[in-house]
């Protein structure tokens, strides 16, 4: 007797459904940390310091060590009020920072558990998400508590679905995920500002595919809804500082240290080689008293044309050190040594080595199979990472779009492993 066909894709959807728990579980053991009586809420880097503000004072201010600098919009503001909200949970002692980290961990392993359904709408399959997800179990890269890019990673590929979907629906439907998708976006950006060309190469696809239809049935959900969300941030920094920064205004800084007569192509190398700790007011006292005295939008201004004035003097150590970054964001690295920072870590950079090296091939299957899905994935490797070519790497940049790596690089190694179970069930 011939099952019927609605009962086989409801088992499927349970194997899926249960595949799925079991990847989370085992991601969750992998991960897994033990509670340490002794730990409590670090006082550093910057997302702490904000945190802790808004924990004692309810202002977002003072985001450097050495002392007191004022008011802030030196990071987004999403990561450091979920930190202090923790913090408000939990407490700023041991069971503040393991309600941290775990939170973490959580977040990594229900990405990981979404994997199968990431990967199926973007064309790749779901067999494939298991294998790229299981890949990135295997290799466990670094979790990275303290800053935002595990959760911007899993928003990330949620607007990605969303956005795929939205390619493939009706007027109906579009409208629909029209506003879901501006406002994935709108929170996306407000957590991470380097998002937001990603999300550009999109709209600029739609105005030259839907030209005036864009205008009269997309501009409000896709644009102005996202505007709307960040408005309140980009007002309170008016308020604040009597300028527009729309999110964050740290880019000067960031660059100036990153481009000086004593850079190098990293925080690990800068810090080892006292160069960080010589330019940057959060290790330099007299920096972040001219930080208090001059204000961040103004101090920033000044970085950002010392900055670019060293850059117009010095262009080829500029592109030599651009070339290097690029390297690393791509191949991550932090001393250019066969060894990672630490010790134990070969397996996870081999890994990611491979996983990069395999999503070319991957992306070029994919292109072949659904042109929609691999042009909203192309659109992530290419301007997701430009900013992050001028500034000092470090490894936890690469993480918002690690995902796409993996799952690209398990293209190649889906299609073998089909092609050999044809083989040998023949």
């Amino acid at each position: 007797m011939e099952i019927p066909a609605d009962l086989v894709a409801a088992r499927r959807r349970q194997i899926y459904a249960l595949a799925c728990i079991v990847l989370f579980l085992v991601s969750l053991w992998r991960y897994w940390l033990s509670y340490d009586p002794s730990a409590s809420v670090p006082h550093s880097p910057e997302t702490y310091l904000l945190a802790r503000s808004l924990y004692d004072t309810y202002k977002f201010a003072n985001p450097f060590a050495p002392l007191a600098t004022g008011p802030s919009a030196h990071l987004s503001p999403v990561m450091p009020a979920f930190l202090a909200l923790l913090m408000k949970l939990f407490g700023d002692n041991s069971t503040g920072i393991y309600a941290i980290k775990l939170a973490a961990r959580l977040i990594l392993s229900l990405s990981l558990a979404l994997y199968p359904m990431f990967s199926r709408i973007l064309g790749m399959g779901a067999i494939n998400g298991f294998i790229g997800a299981l890949i990135w179990v295997v290799a466990q890269p670094r979790v990275v508590e303290s800053w935002e890019a595990l959760y911007v990673a899993i928003l990330l590929a949620v607007a990605c679905c969303c956005y795929r979907r939205y390619l493939d629906e009706q007027a109906q439907g579009r409208r629909k995920l029209a506003w879901l998708l501006g406002c994935l976006m709108g929170v996306l950006i407000l957590t991470s500002p380097t998002v937001a060309p990603i999300y550009a190469t999109w709209l600029v696809w739609e105005m030259l595919s839907h030209k005036s239809t864009f205008f009269k049935q997309s501009f409000l959900p896709l644009v102005l809804l996202p505007v709307m969300i960040i408005a309140p941030w980009t007002i309170r920094n008016y308020l604040v500082f009597h300028s527009f920064p729309i999110i964050r205004d740290d880019f000067g800084l960031e660059l100036s240290v990153s481009n000086n007569d004593c850079a190098r192509f990293s925080i690990a190398a800068n810090g080892a080689t006292g160069c960080f700790p010589k330019f940057h007011p959060g290790a330099n006292v007299n920096e972040a008293i001219k930080v208090r005295e001059m204000g961040e939008v103004k101090y920033n201004a000044l970085q950002l044309r010392k900055a670019l004035c060293w850059i117009s003097i010095h262009p080829g150590t500029f592109t030599k050190l651009s070339i290097i970054r690029f390297i690393a964001f791509w191949m991550p690295t932090e001393t250019f040594t066969i060894h990672y920072a630490g010790s134990g870590r070969r397996l996870e950079r081999v890994m990611i080595y491979i996983m990069t090296l395999l999503s070319g091939p991957g992306l070029v299957i994919l292109y072949r199979r659904d042109v929609k899905s691999a042009t909203i994935l192309i659109s992530g490797l290419t301007v997701f990472p430009l900013v992050y070519y001028i500034v000092q790497f470090e490894y936890r940049y690469r993480y918002p779009i690690m995902w796409v790596t993996f799952l690209l690089g398990a293209v190649p190694i889906t299609a073998c492993v089909r092609r050999l179970s044809k083989t040998f069930s023949l």
